[in-house]
């Protein structure tokens, strides 16, 4: 059986009294009962003016990959840490706050190397309750390049160092996003640890 179908099966399996957000919110309070006051005397660009995409695979922990403090930058993930996603986002780190450098992260074994298609995705829809496919919409996709007939992208990755190309290069595709800071690209190896440059 496919991984993606699998998982929409698992998640059908989930009892909706088995809610980790009950957890979350008794750990809440602990954390409270401790709670350092001094994290938001630092005003809220981030102090080393960085912006990091990179996925939100559960795994990554993106402040001890990078070395970061709290306050020190912006990280913003989504499903394989692509660009567009991201777009609205930067925009405002960028043009509110004051970050000049982007960092975009891949990483290997991530989920978005488990499926090849779209319609992959579609299936899974169909089969997990509470989800209706209908009219799909379109996603964010590049200005101008919307048509009546596009579906969604939900964007598979089959090469990890070509997606992180790919969105360096869709970066560029963006006018407002700033196209006079840094841009660069990596590759997060799970096994190792070790971030890879790829240009």
């Amino acid at each position: 059986m496919h991984k993606v179908i699998a998982a929409a099966i698992d998640s059908n399996i989930l009892s909706a009294s088995e809610s980790f957000i009950d957890q979350c919110c008794t750990n809440n309070v602990e954390y409270a009962r401790n709670y350092d006051k001094k994290i938001y005397d630092v005003r809220a660009p981030p102090s080393k003016h960085l912006a990091v995409v990179c996925c939100m695979d559960a795994r990554l922990d993106v402040f001890r990959i990078l070395g970061l403090q709290p306050g020190e930058a912006h990280i913003i993930r989504n499903g394989g840490g692509r660009i567009r996603d991201a777009v609205r986002s930067l925009i405002c780190s960028q043009t509110l706050l004051q970050t000049k450098e982007v960092m975009i992260i891949h990483h290997t074994d991530c989920g978005f190397t488990y499926f090849s298609d779209n319609d992959q995705v579609i299936t899974a829809l169909k089969i997990q309750p509470g989800t209706k496919v209908g009219v799909l919409p379109v996603f964010q996709t590049i200005p101008s390049q919307v048509s009546a007939t596009d579906r969604p992208d939900f964007m598979p990755i089959a090469d990890l160092e070509q997606s992180i190309r790919d969105d360096m290069a869709e970066y560029k595709q963006y006018p407002m996003l700033n196209q006079n800071v840094t841009v660069r690209g990596f590759l997060y190896d799970t096994k190792t640890g070790s971030l890879k440059e790829i240009k």
